[in-house]
């Protein structure tokens, strides 16, 4: 019984261990994942440097810096998680040590005190206590035992006051990196949302200065243009379960809940005296940001593009496409067959000039047609 007491704190370090080496390779995994995701980011943080400058150009520089720091918290945050999961552990493992050592001290104590209220002549008592000579060698291997037990009791006393300062050196460290990494946290969230005010100044800027916001419609025209182009070479047979959208004008259920803020079609700006064509309509959300397929089709591309911001295109039966630009993360794939309703993507404010947003457009043959005569009545 003796020397199983002994395997169960053994039994439950080894646990201990394997818990935390299981959380080790999750984290070294999810590591690597943000480590990919950073060096993307990069990538296309460096290709938009080469590119000429404009102002959707500098919007999609501040875009990547802040999905950067997203991403780069995100990695302090998990870092975070796991340093706090090792502070618990630790201090766990030292208050179970600091109780075993305690339950040791008091045996010892126990087994002291009842030696010295015995006396000097304690053992020779013990010895002239017996009735036989079975009870000699009974009392003597009794004693023998005692002792020994003691001794090695007061040794793994000993070893464990050692492992609890080592314990406790190491505490302080965990908690001191625990404290490091909060600061980083908060530094980098400051960077996030100074990013997110360089683009909130920029867009009022635009808002505000003639020049700059007629060189920001010229450069949404031309994007719309290039949009327009690579619809068309993205298009492929539309698959056998595709729907053709042509029977469902007027019934198409909505995207997105929320209230449209921008419609399509010719629009006159009342502070400049220009005109802009939105080939599309902007929602709101309201209360939930995912975001439906309005029919079955194939996702034929999920990427950034200037100006759209995060923008997944699917493709449906009888040449007919859906857009929902302005994501801040995509559901789905490009190749993947989608059903009507089935969520697709998040709603975000990438590439856009409204704050969150959905950016939603319907085309036939590559012409686009005003969404708001297509989908059913709220």
């Amino acid at each position: 019984m003796r020397e199983m007491r002994k395997l169960l704190p053994l039994a439950a370090a080894l646990l201990l261990l394997a818990v935390a080496a299981d959380l080790g390779a999750s984290s070294q995994e999810k590591l690597r994942e943000i480590q990919r995701q950073i060096d993307e980011v990069q990538a296309r943080l460096a290709a938009s440097k080469k590119d000429k400058s404009s102002l959707l150009n500098d919007i999609y520089a501040l875009e990547l810096q802040a999905e950067a720091a997203i991403i780069e918290m995100n990695k302090t945050h998990l870092l975070l998680a796991d340093a706090q999961a090792k502070v618990e552990r630790t201090q766990r493992e030292e208050a179970a040590l600091r109780v075993r050592i305690r339950s040791s001290q008091d045996r010892i104590r126990r087994i002291l005190r009842v030696l010295y209220k015995m006396g000097d002549l304690g053992y020779v008592k013990l010895f002239l206590n017996i009735a036989s000579v079975d009870q000699l060698f009974r009392n003597y291997r009794l004693i023998v035992a005692l002792m020994d037990d003691k001794v090695e009791e007061i040794r793994q006393i000993r070893q464990d006051i050692v492992k609890l300062q080592r314990l406790q050196a190491e505490l302080r460290k965990q908690v001191a990196r625990l404290a490091d990494l909060r600061a980083e946290k908060a530094r980098k969230l400051a960077r996030l949302q100074g990013l997110k005010r360089d683009k909130l100044d920029m867009i009022a800027k635009i808002n505000r200065q003639r020049d700059l916001n007629s060189r920001l419609l010229d450069e949404l025209k031309t994007e719309s243009e290039n949009l327009t182009r690579v619809l068309d070479r993205k298009t492929v047979v539309a698959a056998a379960d595709a729907v053709d959208l042509g029977p469902l004008r007027g019934r198409l259920a909505w995207p997105l809940k929320g209230a449209v803020i921008s419609s399509f079609g010719r629009k006159k700006s009342a502070r400049f005296n220009t005109y802009t064509m939105n080939n599309g309509i902007e929602i709101k959300p309201e209360g939930s940001d995912d975001i439906h397929a309005v029919a079955g089709g194939e996702v034929i591309y999920g990427d950034y593009f200037k100006g759209y911001g995060n923008l997944i295109i699917l493709q449906h039966a009888n040449n007919f496409h859906t857009l929902y630009g302005h994501c801040d993360r995509f559901l789905k794939k490009p190749g993947e067959q989608v059903a009507g309703g089935e969520v697709i993507a998040l709603a975000g404010s990438s590439g856009s000039l409204y704050g969150k947003a959905l950016y939603f457009e319907i085309r036939q043959n590559l012409k686009p047609l005003d969404p708001l005569l297509w989908l059913g009545k709220k």
